[in-house]
Order: structure tokens, then C-alpha cells, then sequence
């Protein structure tokens, strides 16, 4: 729908006041004005959207008075930072970057290059990142060498190496050594032949998508982990691995942890797994995301309600203590590559399951795999739903592997924490189970 002049003009003030509001607010909250000793906030941004809007509406029918209006700003901007730096000695730069990407996108409003949902979408990013920039500060100053090498590494593996590995599957029939070799033994390769044994680029997306969400998960405890609580620590050791999480509560619920507490946090860490699991799946198979999206949300909600079924009321001041899998590095290539590893075994595996036993044989090896964890077999059921099993196959495939996932957290806690843990847990656990399969209703 195509907005007019007026409308534009109005979205642009209200950005530009919201993102005002937030630079008011921080700079109040830190007793910390400006260089020139003014705050810069609603008002002031309000009018740098506005005139940012104003410039691109003349852009079409007014290009030099637009170009000149746009370069004034850009110039008077600089001066002001320039005197301002000067007389304070403080060359931040955050106030007069974010006042210029707000006149960006006031002239993005007006002229209508991107559509008006994106350009919100980079305002509310561009509100997140100055709303948490001591956070991201603090993360930088304690960054270490070896974590900023990682983080190349980690461009590496996404960006460099990704985007030029072939997006063809390799089966046996296309490796004329292996194929010729089962020919000569009189070996029929016509049911066996076309079973995918590797993909390159979806076996290093796979790699990519781990170590991304290893990466996410230690930024995640770099900025709010530490000190702040079952709730937060809880969070964020489910989206990294809420089984080591959980097995790691089960200890202290013999050391001496409150029942209450473990099963919050054993909840909570459950709970943010599906998030990362969501994130996972997401890039294999956008269809079977959409189509798990009900039975995903059951799952959600249920652990969400729950965890605060069981939530202590002095939470705030438990010591309860979650032990994230992850401390010292923000990812390791390793752990990736052994995934990506028992990813392609347990597809070759459920592969020859599917051909052999038809889609019951898949089920049962799907849910025996359960066992080794909720990620690798799901990503496995989301590849294959593309068109070896049905998507209601794979729903069906995903609440099986998710029970007995489940089933074995309950099996460590019984096994090393107490029993009264492990009972509720486990009891909790299948009626969430039992209230998923509703999931089924929307396939």
C-alpha cells in the first residue's frame, strides 16, 4: 500500500521520537549529558527523522535542494562532534552516528527504496543497540585473544568457506570407485544406490548453525549471565544444552539444591532449547519449521507455565547455580564437526530404515536416536520431510524423538540427583508430552 506524504511524515516523527525517548532515558539513568551539555533526545530526533523525511521527499522533483538539505546535516553534524569532542576530550561517537542513521531512515521512508516493515525492523535494531551498549561494551573490554580469534574462525566457517561448497548430494552412485566395486560383486545398487551419503554445503550449514548458536548462547551469558539469577542462567544453559544443563541440576539436587529451584531451572533450560531448536531447523527445511510450529508452541507454553508452577518465591536469592557447558570459549569446531558426523550417521541409518521397514522402521530408529539428543535426529526429520516422509510423518517422528529425549533427562536425574526430582520431572514431563501431540490436529 503505497503511504501518503502526510503518513510518512508522521511515521518518521514517531521513530525518530522513540528512538529520542531512548537516549533520554539512558542518559538520564547514567547522570551522563552530552559534549555540549544539553541531552540530545525526544526532540531532537524527532526533527532529525522529520528532516530526514522532508529531504526525501523532495529527492524526486527537488534532487539538488534535497542534496543540499541531506549534506548540511551531514556537515553540521560533523561540527558538532568535532567542537563538542574537543572541549569534552571524549570522542564517543554513538549519539552522532545514531542521529545520522535516523535521518537515513527518514529518507528511506520518504522515497520509498526498502519496504516500510524493514525500515522499522532497523530502527528497532538500532533502539537494541544503544539501549544495551554498556553491555556490548563490557562484553568488548573482556573480550580475550583467543575468543576474537574465534570469532574469526567462526566468519570463516559461515562466510568464507560456506557459500562456495557444491549444494549437490553425494550418493554411491555418483562415486565410480564404490559403485563399480559393489557392480563387480554382483550387488543390485538400484534401492541402495541414490541414498544420500553427504551433502556438502548442507552438512557445513549444519556446522555453521551450531557454532552460531554456541556463539549466540556465550554472548547471551557474557552480557546477562553472570549474577543474574536462576531465571536468566537457567535460559540461557537451555539454548546452549539444556541436557548437560539439566544433568548438571541433578547433582546439585543432591548437594543440597531445593527441589523447586532445580525443577524451575530443569523447566526453563527445556524451555529455551526449543528456541534454539527453532533457529536450528529453520535454514534445512523453512516448511516443516512452519508445520512443527503448533506442536513447538505446546511445548513452549507448557514448560513456560510449568517452570512457574514451581518457581520459588525468593528466586532472586536462591543459590541455585547453573553450570553452563560453555565457559571458556565461545565455540569449538570440534563439537560441530563430531554433530555434523552423527547427523550423517543417523540419516544413512534411518535412510536404510525408511527403504527397508517403511516409514514405521524410520519412527522406531528416530526415536532410538532420541536418545543421543533432540537436535541431530530433528534435523534429520526436517531434511527428509522435503520428500522421502510426509510432513505428518515427521511431526509424528519429532513428538516420538522429544519423548524419549525427555524420558532419558529423566533417567540421568533419576541416576544422579534425587528421586523426588527426577519423579516430578518426569511426571510433568509426559503430560507436556501427551498435550503436544494436539500438533497433530494442525498437519
Amino acid at each position: 500500500m503505497e503511504l501518503n506524504a502526510a503518513l510518512k511524515l508522521l511515521i518518521a516523527l514517531a521513530i525518530g521520537a522513540a528512538i529520542g525517548l531512548e537516549r533520554e532515558i539512558h542518559q538520564k539513568k547514567d547522570h551522563h549529558k552530552n559534549r555540549s551539555g544539553a541531552l540530545i533526545g525526544v526532540r531532537t530526533f524527532a526533527l532529525t527523522t522529520l528532516l530526514g523525511a522532508i529531504a526525501g521527499l523532495l529527492n524526486h522533483d527537488q534532487f539538488v535542494f534535497s542534496s543540499i538539505l541531506s549534506g548540511t546535516f551531514l556537515i553540521l553534524t560533523t561540527i558538532n562532534y568535532a567542537i563538542s569532542s574537543y572541549i569534552s576530550r571524549d570522542t564517543g561517537i554513538t549519539t552522532e552516528l545514531a542521529a545520522i542513521i535516523s535521518f537515513i531512515i527518514g529518507f528511506l521512508i520518504s522515497i520509498n527504496m526498502l519496504p516500510i516493515p524493514l525500515v522499522l525492523s532497523i530502527a528497532v535494531v538500532l533502539m537494541l543497540i544503544l539501549a544495551y551498549k554498556d553491555q556490548v561494551k563490557d562484553m568488548v573490554e573482556e573480550l580475550h585473544v583467543r575468543e576474537l580469534k574465534a570469532l574469526l574462525s567462526y566468519a570463516i566457517i559461515a562466510v568464507v568457506i560456506l557459500p562456495f561448497l557444491p549444494n549437490t548430494s553425494i550418493t554411491i552412485n555418483s562415486i565410480p570407485s564404490i559403485s563399480n566395486f559393489f557392480w563387480s560383486n554382483h550387488i543390485d545398487l538400484t534401492i541402495w544406490g541414490n541414498i544420500e551419503l553427504i551433502n556438502p554445503f548442507k552438512t557445513w550449514l549444519i556446522v555453521a548453525i551450531i557454532t552460531g548458536v554456541d556463539l549466540v548462547g556465550y554472548i547471551l551469558e557474557k552480557m546477562f549471565g553472570k549474577g543474574r539469577g536462576l531465571i536468566i542462567s537457567s535460559l540461557i544453559g537451555g539454548f546452549v544444552s539444556s541436557t548437560a544443563t539439566t544433568q548438571a541440576l541433578a547433582v546439585q539436587s543432591k548437594e543440597g539444591a531445593t527441589i523447586s529451584s532445580v525443577l524451575t531451572a530443569a523447566f526453563l533450560a527445556t524451555f529455551a532449547s526449543f528456541f534454539s531448536l527453532f533457529i536450528v531447523i529453520l535454514p534445512i527445511n523453512p516448511q516443516f519449521t512452519i508445520t512443527i510450529l503448533p506442536t513447538l508452541a505446546i511445548l513452549i507454553a507448557s514448560f513456560g507455565i510449568a517452570a512457574v508452577i514451581f518457581l520459588p518465591k525468593n528466586h532472586k536469592n536462591t543459590k541455585t547455580k547453573i553450570l553452563h557447558p560453555q565457559t571458556n570459549t565461545i565455540f569449538s569446531i570440534k563439537p560441530a564437526l563430531l554433530f555434523a558426523t552423527l547427523f550423517i550417521s543417523i540419516k544413512i541409518i534411518s535412510s536404510v530404515a525408511l527403504i527397508i521397514y517403511g516409514s514405521q522402521g524410520f519412527l522406531i530408529t528416530a526415536a532410538i536416536a532420541g536418545f543421543s539428543g533432540l537436535d541431530a535426529i530433528t534435523i534429520n526429520i526436517a531434511d527428509l520431510s522435503k520428500n522421502a516422509i510426509s510432513l505428518r510423518t515427521a511431526i509424528l517422528a519429532f513428538i516420538m524423538v522429544n519423548t524419549v529425549n525427555l524420558l532419558a533427562k529423566t533417567f540421568f536425574i533419576t541416576i544422579q540427583g534425587k528421586r523426588e526430582f527426577a519423579i516430578k520431572f518426569g511426571v510433568m514431563s509426559c503430560t507436556i508430552v501427551a498435550l503436544s501431540c494436539a500438533g497433530m490436529w494442525f498437519v
